[in-house]
Formats: structure tokens, C-alpha cells, sequence
């Protein structure tokens, strides 16, 4: 988990996020070339999966909904998502947790 590319910028930290649609389940399974990989069961269509994608990380780490947001990557599998009201320590922590 610590080769999960996340920086810090003000009070925000951005999360590296590698999406997998259309999968089983909803899941955080590991890294993938620095970025945390997380599956999802909704397909990439019409921003289902990126709304599903911050509902899934704001549950895993016990945040509102307002605190985690896409900064870059609405069309593409490889996304930066934006976490407010943790540290670092807090995210891995919590990512950690919810990893199958």
C-alpha cells in the first residue's frame, strides 16, 4: 500500500486511482503502477461509475460525501480523487482496512 502515489496540496490530499468497471463487486484490491485499484459494478456510462467510485471511497473511509471529489480523470480509467478530513496516515490506514 505505501507505493499508492498520493500528495498533498492545501488541506487536500489526491489519491492516484486506477478503475475497474463492470466487476463482481465493489472493492479496493491493491495497487496498480502507483495508483490504489479499485473495481466497481457499474459500467462507465454516463458518470454512473465515477459517482459510484466516490460514494464507494467517501463509505471505505468513513467520510461525507463532500470530502471526496474527482480533481482529474472523468473519461479515463486512471483518475486523481481529491480526500479532505484525513491525514495520510488516516487514508492508508482506512484504504487498508477495506482492501480485499
Amino acid at each position: 500500500m505505501k507505493d499508492i502515489k498520493i500528495s498533498k496540496k492545501s488541506d487536500t490530499l489526491l489519491l492516484s486511482v486506477r478503475v475497474q468497471t463492470r466487476a463482481a463487486g465493489n472493492e479496493i484490491v491493491g495497487s496498480y503502477n502507483g495508483a490504489l485499484k479499485v473495481r466497481l459494478t457499474t459500467p462507465p456510462l454516463k458518470n454512473r461509475a465515477n459517482r459510484q467510485l466516490l460514494e464507494f471511497l467517501a463509505k471505505c473511509l468513513n467520510l461525507p460525501p463532500r470530502n471526496v471529489f474527482l480533481v482529474h480523470g472523468q473519461k479515463s480509467k486512471n483518475k486523481t480523487i481529491g480526500v479532505q478530513g484525513l491525514s495520510k496516515e488516516e487514508l492508508l490506514e482506512h484504504l487498508t482496512l477495506h482492501m480485499v
